[in-house]
């Protein structure tokens, strides 16, 4: 099931928009806060996100699956060996 809340806001002049009420609300945005927007040309979308404090904390631990069965160790040296 889908649970993203889904709203509208109209593009005006100067190409300003409104992020809708019950989106500031939910997602804690406020006055000052930086958002990142991303067009992917694949799926004809915007995507936009909330500027991080720090990139660093925001992105920790992402991907560490990869690395359950294998170390990263053994991982590189494997490709290491593919090189020779």
């Amino acid at each position: 099931m889908d649970h993203a809340l889904r709203l509208e806001s109209e593009i005006k002049q100067r190409y300003q928009t409104t992020i809708p009420k019950d989106i500031r609300e939910q997602a804690k945005l406020d006055i000052g806060d930086e958002l990142i927007w991303k067009y992917d040309e694949l799926r004809d979308e915007i995507i936009i996100i909330r500027k991080p404090t720090k990139f660093t904390e925001a992105f920790w631990g992402l991907g560490k699956e990869l690395w359950e069965k294998e170390s990263a160790d053994e991982y590189v040296k494997k490709e290491r060996e593919g090189w020779e």
